[in-house]
């Protein structure tokens, strides 16, 4: 590799000591819980939504899950869409629709939800007969026109035989057009795919034999090719292509263990390892994104520490930070960039088995973990007195009524009140809210004034 001009990329640093380059500061990370207490988290894809953060992730039991920061009540909102979700991956078109592909791992298909302000559908987008199937990785992109793309790994035929092949589809109407890219064996896994300006398909892959490689298409062609082949490359990798239609990929390299960076010039591919990180697990995913000028950033789950990080290179430097080190935190990162190229990042956080997102230089008065833009309550770290920041709640359920926890004093028929029941205080623990107690005493009231009815008019107390 050293005779293609590898270079290796020490921490910016020691590079900024040695006079070489430029480097920027250091991002201050406000740091929040998304989804807290249902183990949810694996499996992570971020986009923005009229710049506020959305997230598909695989969540407990076993369901695709996604959440979305409220811009009304700036609440995290989650729902629970479909059985699977495994591995997922997210896009938002320019009118802010939703794409996100995934697998079902029930049923081996891959399927696709689009969420259009609320309004949903779901398709499956290849499945096999028999004992066939899809499996693990994906990636989706949206084109100009707002048309879905999606790499895949197709992993065993109707005879259940492993056939480990690399596919790709496109919507075309209501239809997916599915095809095959690279058929030989055991090459697809870890697949990522970025689209041109011209909407022209390109898919970063690993096989096997420890190899990082590159299709695309051009004019309906499709051509593959190998990329990295020096020290078992290309797991976990992230593919962007630059104002040029050059390709840029990070991605993980087993010997040594680095972060790795790849970047075509038009000419040649140039490598630069960026950062050790100790070993190659599940949740060694790389996520990259390039900022209007081409700089890199990547977000990425150094094993050694198990830490979040963030590396951005800017002048030809890299910049390598810790984002969050508390507990085994960091693993299934997605990083996207804001309109003013502002980092954010969701992870899992495996010590807690919750979801977060980590902003980066947003200004958060309160400390509470929580962006003040997106905070409804900007100067109180403890908005609810509860005891607990604000940043460390988490998102509630879609359809939860916020702020309802004990039996208000709202009268019956004009007839004395729900708190009334129970006193000022409610039932202990808080008890249901009024609608849920109207439901449950209405079949007696009914009956009640069914009887009465059947009584002579003098007899009836009602």
């Amino acid at each position: 590799m050293a005779d293609r001009g590898k270079i290796l990329v020490a921490l910016s640093l020691v590079l900024a000591s040695a006079g070489a380059g430029r480097t920027v500061s250091a991002e201050t990370w406000a740091i929040q819980f998304v989804d807290v207490g249902s183990n949810s988290g694996q499996s992570t894809s971020l986009g923005l939504v009229n710049g506020y953060p959305v997230i598909s992730y695989f969540g407990s039991p076993r369901n695709l899950k996604y959440a979305a920061l409220s811009p009304v009540d700036k609440k995290w909102i989650l729902q629970t869409v479909d059985a699977g979700g495994e591995f997922t991956s997210l896009a938002v078109d320019s009118s802010g629709i939703v794409h996100v592909g995934y697998l079902n791992g029930f049923t081996m298909q891959l399927k696709y939800w689009r969420n259009n302000q609320g309004q949903t559908t779901i398709q499956v987008i290849d499945s096999e007969p028999g004992q066939g199937g899809m499996g693990f990785y994906n990636s989706i992109q949206v084109d100009a026109s707002g048309t879905p793309h999606i790499s895949y790994y197709h992993t065993r035929d109707p005879a259940g035989g492993i056939t480990d092949d690399l596919k790709y589809a496109v919507l075309n109407g209501s239809t997916w057009s599915t095809a095959f890219i690279d058929r030989f064996a055991e090459r697809g896994k870890y697949n990522s795919l970025a689209l041109d300006a011209m909407g022209n398909p390109q898919i970063a892959y690993f096989d096997n034999v420890g190899t990082l490689r590159l299709a695309k298409q051009v004019a309906g062609i499709w051509t593959t090719q190998g990329i990295d082949s020096t020290g078992d490359s290309g797991r976990f990798n992230s593919i962007r292509i630059d104002a040029l239609g050059r390709p840029h990929i990070s991605y993980i390299a087993a010997a040594p263990v680095v972060l790795r960076y790849a970047y075509f010039d038009g000419a040649l591919w140039h490598y630069e390892d960026v950062d050790g990180v100790g070993a190659v697990v599940a949740p060694s995913v790389t996520s990259l994104a390039l900022d209007a000028s081409g700089n890199a950033h990547i977000s990425y789950y150094d094993a050694a520490s198990t830490s979040l990080k963030y590396a951005s290179r800017i002048g030809g430097v890299w910049t390598v930070q810790t984002v969050d080190s508390v507990g085994d935190v960091g693993g299934y990162s997605s990083l996207r960039l804001d309109a003013q190229a502002r980092p954010i990042i969701s992870y899992f956080d495996a010590t807690t088995a919750a979801l977060k997102i980590a902003y980066g230089d947003y200004p958060d008065q309160d400390a509470d973990g929580i962006p003040d833009v997106f905070d409804s309550c900007p100067s109180n770290p403890d908005c609810n007195s509860n005891g607990i920041v604000d940043g460390r709640e988490g998102g509630v359920p879609q359809g939860t009524k916020q702020g309802v926890r004990r039996l208000g004093d709202e009268s019956i028929f004009g007839c004395g009140s729900l708190s009334a029941l129970h006193g000022a205080s409610g039932p202990p623990g808080g008890g249901p809210p009024p609608t849920d107690l109207l439901l449950l005493l209405a079949p007696a009231f009914y009956l009640m004034f069914r009887k009465c009815l059947g009584r002579p008019a003098g007899r009836r107390p009602c």
